[in-house]
């Protein structure tokens, strides 16, 4: 009889977007994008929408739209995470019984956990992979401890596959582009849509040890989005004397606009914000408002900043200097901001690997740690 082969995929349950692969391919979803927006809604007529679904009713129901889950998974009740949150999210939050956190919906009480395993259920629908019988590796930030990464394990445990190990992100990020390496030191900066997360990693030899790691948890894409939207409305204004901004619906609107703006910008000089469109009350002297790619470098340029005073951070941590490191690693979909690569080329010296997908690489490296066994001194068995 022959030896069935072991079935095995990576997961990376992002906060704002995630992304499944098998054997170092994403796997593509309806429609043909490989990754899902982390997002789980429960609208008035009782249905559970997740993925892009979900996230067109960020606007119109903000309470019940729940995004970035992530953020709190595993997070106790009184802990700055959770203040945080509260600061940031419109969501009706309750302790639980154990001194966690939840969310109370339309469809009851949902923990972090309950969200993310929604969002990976929805995703492996979506990508049309068959979850029985397959072995998982999950990612997790280098930042959370045991109680988060048991938590993050669990979400993925609960969309029922055969069992759930845990790999750190930049490890994972740096086995994506490491296939056969003699490099010591690698950086690996990570940019994604709501949280940016920098480590120092020892690549000499199995396992990879990260050795320095920092970051903002409530700095991304998000962020940039939000700049844009904010520029977009004072033009607004000052040029129609219309206010985009007195409205959380209608600014929310822009917001996603934005968000479409900045990425036409990663492949193009310009792009336009039809303001009809964000507000249709809007008057016909609105029109449309052109930004350029020089214009959002400009005005993320204290962003920006801020994500280097996090690597000098990461590297005194290491006790090496920007230049001792050999590679620097790009990670999250942010990375793709107009200019970013330079900021970065300029401040390690060298240029950024930026060859596989920022928006997949996570989960490709979290493929291969799953379907290689001499990987697994890096995984924590989970479930």
């Amino acid at each position: 009889m022959p030896v069935r082969r072991k079935q095995t995929v990576g997961i990376d349950l992002g906060t704002t977007n995630s992304v499944v692969a098998r054997n170092f391919e994403a796997l593509a979803l309806e429609g043909g994008s490989c990754v899902m927006p982390s997002a789980v809604a429960f609208p008035p007529s009782g249905a559970t929408l997740v993925g892009m679904p979900a996230r067109r009713r960020r606007a119109m129901d903000p309470r019940h739209t729940i995004l970035s889950a992530k953020r709190i998974i595993g997070a106790r009740w009184r802990s700055s995470y959770t203040a945080q949150f509260r600061e940031h999210y419109p969501y009706d939050l309750i302790e639980t019984p154990d001194g966690g956190v939840a969310f109370r919906t339309r469809a009851g009480v949902m923990t972090p956990i309950d969200i993310g395993s929604t969002v990976v259920s929805g995703l492996c629908k979506y990508a049309k992979c068959d979850v029985e019988d397959v072995h998982a590796v999950v990612t997790a930030p280098v930042g959370f401890d045991q109680r988060r990464r048991d938590a993050t394990a669990r979400a993925v445990a609960h969309a029922h596959f055969a069992s759930v190990r845990l790999i750190e992100e930049p490890i994972a990020t740096a086995l994506a582009y490491l296939n056969r390496s003699s490099l010591k030191y690698a950086f690996v900066y990570d940019l994604g849509g709501g949280t940016f997360d920098a480590a120092v990693l020892d690549c000499s030899s199995y396992p990879f040890r990260v050795i320095g790691h920092g970051g903002d948890p409530y700095l991304g894409g998000d962020d940039v989005d939000r700049t844009i939207a904010l520029h977009v409305a004072d033009r607004t204004l000052a040029r129609d004397g219309w206010d985009l901004s007195n409205d959380a619906v209608t600014f929310d609107r822009l917001v996603n606009a934005c968000e479409l703006a900045k990425c036409e910008l990663s492949e193009f000089e310009q792009a336009a914000i039809a303001i009809p469109s964000v507000d249709p009350a809007a008057p016909e002297s609105c029109g449309i408002i052109p930004i350029t790619r020089q214009e959002v470098q400009q005005l993320t340029l204290d962003l920006v900043r801020s994500t280097f005073v996090a690597c000098d951070e990461v590297l005194a941590q290491a006790k090496l200097k920007a230049r001792d490191m050999q590679a620097v690693f790009l990670a999250g979909g942010s990375t793709r901001l107009p200019g970013l690569v330079e900021y970065i080329e300029s401040y390690f010296g060298k240029r950024p690997r930026s060859d596989l997908n920022p928006m997949e690489v996570v989960g490709l490296g979290a493929s291969l740690a799953a379907a290689r066994p001499a990987v697994s001194e890096l995984l924590d068995p989970c479930a």
